[in-house]
């Protein structure tokens, strides 16, 4: 077994296996460098038969994460992911690897992400939802919710209304430079922005990446006056239908805390849960998602105060 940890990115997939996600999309540890100054780099692994495989990753002074700001990094095989993490730490790194399986004694694991695998057809899907979930979603329609989709040109009205939603939560918004670049330089998929118009103002937004039919909306708002117009049901829809009419595989509602309000809605579509393991090489001395004071200090900021400071910080908690 052979690690070697090099900088650039990585020049294939890892192996990937059964489930391909966004995650394995080799373009994303660039991204994430050029958004908030860290290095990307390759793992290759070398097998006892020889084989090899590179993984992408970011290098963030001597700590190694597969991948920041995402709930998961390139898919690897526990016993792959264990000798990875381990030879890391040999070698003087801290490294944390999200994945599926759990590869380390050190974990956090009260995430979920919820699958939903996509029939051939549109009317296949929709009938495969309980009566009363496709009664919200008409009704979201007949309450004159309008979906549309983009990139560049919808950025500002997705941004307004996700800051605005994540200080509602008490959690500092990326940057919009992040999901700008993401929108340009993002390559072998999709990346694109759904928003939801009420009377032609935007009220619900969303964030889509899409990798070998694959797709996940990795970021979704809601303004919360506007819930009663069962907007997060429609714009869900129209993306769950959009993907079915692309042919994709899955499309992933993305993390959510075990057992949370938020993680039962997304249960009701019908989807599969798989556990979220962030695996680390070393036991971890704090842990900020522990900290429920921060939350609740955050909220306390005017809006426009947080606005301006988010960026500065919330590269920091990924």
């Amino acid at each position: 077994m052979l690690v070697k940890i090099l900088s650039g990115t990585a020049i294939e997939p890892g192996s990937t296996g059964d489930l391909v996600t966004f995650a394995d999309n080799i373009c994303l540890p660039e991204i994430i460098a050029k958004t908030f100054g860290w290095e990307a780099i390759r793992i290759e692994y070398t097998n006892d038969q020889k084989e090899t495989a590179s993984f992408g990753a970011c290098r963030i002074g001597r700590k190694i994460v597969m991948l920041p700001h995402f709930s998961y990094g390139p898919y690897a095989d526990p016993s792959t992911a264990v000798e990875i993490i381990r030879e890391s730490e040999k070698q003087g790194y801290f490294c944390e690897w999200r994945l599926t399986t759990k590869a380390s004694e050190f974990v956090f694991a009260d995430k979920v992400t919820t699958l939903l695998p996509l029939k051939p057809g549109a009317e296949a899907q929709f009938q495969q939802l309980n009566s009363n979930l496709r009664r919200k979603i008409r009704k979201s329609e007949s309450n004159g919710i309008r979906i549309t989709t983009g990139k560049s040109e919808l950025l500002h009205d997705f941004y307004e209304i996700y800051s605005r939603n994540m200080h509602r939560l008490g959690s500092p918004a990326l940057p919009e430079r992040w999901f700008r670049n993401l929108l340009t330089d993002y390559r072998g998929g999709e990346a694109g922005i759904w928003i939801a118009l009420f009377d032609e103002k935007p009220v619900g937004a969303a964030f889509i990446l899409e990798y070998q039919g694959f797709y996940e909306a990795c970021w979704f708002s809601t303004l919360h006056n506007y819930n009663r117009q069962y907007t997060s049901y429609g714009l869900y829809w129209e993306m769950i239908r959009f993907a079915v009419e692309q042919k994709g595989r899955y499309f992933s509602f993305g993390r959510s805390t075990t057992g949370s309000g938020v993680h039962k809605f997304k249960q009701q579509w019908g989807g599969e849960d798989l556990p979220l393991y962030w695996n680390y090489s070393h036991p971890q001395k704090r842990n900020v998602r522990k900290l429920s004071f921060l939350p609740k200090l955050w909220k306390l900021l005017p809006y426009r105060l947080a606005k301006l400071i988010d960026p500065l910080v919330s590269g920091r908690f990924y």
